[in-house]
């Protein structure tokens, strides 16, 4: 009869197990796609929000922070109010310092942490240019070196590449190869995980084909 009893009970466990992460994975498919369809400030908000809500009912899993942080980073882009924009990015900064203390040799974690430093150098250009390039292409290199595939990673390189002048190693001619590259990877890449990041695909085609 204990026997019985410890199949029921570890019957009960999977199903339970099952349906946590039945519900967790519905939950950030459908944030991913209001944050795909997102638009304005409030929207961006919004997603970032409820991507926080399951990071605090998911403690152990990177990736609800990562979106929160990124839903955060995007929306700074619009913002043009200096302090503003800090005060966005800072929060994006602390929900991305989360993500990278549960899983730090993630290679999309620190593809994101370079994306996040641009919009601290609109804040103040001339200030803060050369400080927060360098962070770019730190956290850009220690990506590479964790997953030389990810193409969002050649993304961001080749982006920064192209709007920097030809006296500092930028411009046109360093940039295009760099996101022939991208778009090369984004052909190859793969992942079977349907909640894995897929930003930035579109845009490097569409920087590739100015350079054109």
């Amino acid at each position: 009869m204990k026997k019985v009893y410890l199949i029921f009970a570890i019957i009960a466990i999977t199903l339970t197990t099952f349906a946590q992460e039945s519900r967790y994975q519905e939950a950030m498919l459908g944030n991913i796609e209001k944050l795909d369809q997102a638009s304005g400030p409030d929207a961006y908000l919004e997603c970032a929000s409820r991507f926080e809500r399951i990071a605090t009912a998911e403690k152990t899993l990177w990736m609800p922070y990562y979106y929160a942080s990124y839903s955060l980073v995007v929306m700074s882009f619009e913002e043009s109010d200096g302090s503003k924009k800090d005060l966005l990015l800072d929060r994006a900064q602390e929900l991305l310092d989360l993500a990278l203390e549960l899983e730090s040799k993630e290679s999309e974690i620190h593809v994101l942490q370079a994306f996040l430093y641009p919009s601290r150098i609109l804040v103040d250009p001339m200030g803060r240019g050369m400080e927060y390039m360098g962070l770019i292409f730190t956290s850009l290199e220690t990506a590479k070196a964790l997953n030389p595939e990810n193409p969002r990673i050649y993304f961001l390189e080749g982006i920064n590449k192209a709007n920097l002048p030809p006296s500092m190693g930028g411009g046109p001619e360093e940039a295009k190869p760099i996101l022939e590259m991208a778009v090369a990877k984004f052909d190859a890449f793969q992942n079977s995980d349907p909640l894995w990041p897929q930003w930035g695909e579109e845009a490097a085609r569409a920087e590739l084909d100015k350079l054109q």
